[in-house]
């Protein structure tokens, strides 16, 4: 059993007691359908993105759906979640200074349908990051 991700194929034959080819197959045949999916974890500053927010929206909840999806859409956002009560769609962005952050939020959040109200909380120091700015099919 491999405890390392970086485990070649060779290492993984050797450890399973298969050969390169079947892993090979096998591990193609696991990201095919999802089952493993690679992610990857960085440290936006090492990008140039320095301002991170957490957003709170309130959305009509005919628009729910859609804001949802064109959000997800948004270079600037790392993660976006349906919620209930008044704020029912949480966001969090990051990007590269304050007046981006400010752009972001008079431009293209602006212009979704059906928000009535955003909440933005300014992300003074991260103490723990558990979210990725890779997608995954899931």
């Amino acid at each position: 059993r491999s405890r390392d991700g970086r485990t070649g194929f060779r290492e993984l034959a050797a450890a399973t007691g298969w050969s390169q080819t079947t892993v090979r197959r096998r591990l193609g045949e696991l990201r095919d359908s999802g089952a493993l999916y690679f992610d990857v974890d960085f440290a936006p500053e090492v990008l140039g993105l320095r301002t991170a927010a957490s957003l709170w929206l309130s959305v009509a909840p005919r628009h729910l759906e859609s804001a949802g999806t064109a959000l997800a859409g948004h270079a600037e956002v790392g993660f976006a979640a349906a919620t209930t009560g008044p704020a029912n769609l949480y966001v969090s962005v990051l990007c590269r200074h304050p007046r981006a952050l400010y752009g972001y939020l008079t431009g293209p959040l602006a212009a979704l349908p059906g928000v009535s109200a955003v909440e933005t909380a300014p992300v003074m120091r991260t103490l723990k990051r558990s979210e990725t700015a890779v997608q995954s099919s899931k």
